[in-house]
């Protein structure tokens, strides 16, 4: 065992709905990841609409939810290892530790070891935080492109990394690649941060379209990195979410009149760029 693995500490936590019966359901998780005490509740809503109704669910989320929330202030004051009491019905499970290195990793653990009335796959989108794409996954998969480009056909090596002007008088904007004739965008759709993905991909669609229209560049093309579907190491949630993704980009990307091409290695990104400025 790796000593220096830091370990975080978590319990389930059991709600009774009927006091005095001893059933109990594991509605959520009390965790203190990388020292921050939070709570996350994972027992699905449609479990909860097909035991009490829809309407009747609304108020034992509403109960779940303050639940855990009273447990998260009461480990910020004392610790996780002293919410052991009953809270509104709620009932914290042993004190446990791991090592997982995302919060996705540790509250998926606990559903295996203690709820089949969870959906483990909604953990990937606990990873997607809101903020957007890593800009450096972005530049990365971008200069193995440019690299690649430039290798074959070093006549369009100037027209990487420009930048141009959304509007008259603003800021400039940099572009993967930008000529009179093509402007480019790179962009990358990860597998399991598509929130932020495709929000990325959005907003440089966004600034491809304004390229064209403040500088009459002829076309626009957004050459983004996708998952390969044959990928073992994806879930078949994510293989589906990740096909819905390219269409919903694409669709946009069609609107604006601006070309997708999706693509799995930068070796292919290269030659599509290619494609494009020979096009243009």
């Amino acid at each position: 065992m790796n000593t220096n693995t830091l370990l975080h500490t978590w319990r389930a936590i059991y709600w009774e709905p009927v006091q005095g019966t001893g059933e109990r359901l594991t509605v959520g998780v009390l965790h203190c990841f990388d020292g921050t005490a939070a709570a996350s509740r994972i027992i699905r809503d449609d479990v909860l609409d097909s035991l009490y109704g829809s309407h009747a669910s609304a108020g034992a989320r509403r109960l779940i939810d303050t639940a855990l929330d009273l447990y998260v202030k009461a480990a910020e004051v004392g610790g996780i290892a002293a919410t052991d009491m009953p809270l509104l019905g709620l009932y914290a499970g042993p004190l446990r530790e791991t090592g997982a290195s995302t919060l996705g990793d540790l509250l998926r653990t606990a559903a295996l070891l203690y709820s089949s009335l969870s959906n483990i796959d909604r953990f990937d989108e606990l990873e997607e935080s809101d903020e957007p794409q890593p800009e450096e996954v972005n530049r990365r998969f971008g200069t193995e492109v440019r690299d690649l480009v430039i290798a074959r056909r070093p006549d369009l090596a100037g027209g990487f990394n420009r930048t141009g002007a959304l509007i008259n008088g603003g800021q400039l904007v940099r572009f993967g690649y930008f000529t009179p004739a093509l402007v480019a965008h790179f962009s990358v759709l990860h597998p399991v941060r598509q929130g932020p993905s495709v929000r990325d991909a959005r907003a440089r669609l966004w600034e491809l379209e304004r390229a064209v229209s403040t500088a009459g560049i002829k076309s626009a093309a957004l050459i983004t990195a996708i998952p390969r579907q044959d990928d073992a190491t994806l879930g078949e949630k994510q293989r589906a979410n990740a096909k819905a993704n390219e269409r919903s980009i694409e669709q946009e990307a069609d609107a604006a009149n601006i070309r997708l091409y999706p693509v799995c290695t930068a070796d292919e990104g290269a030659l599509r760029l290619i494609e494009a400025a020979d096009a243009a």
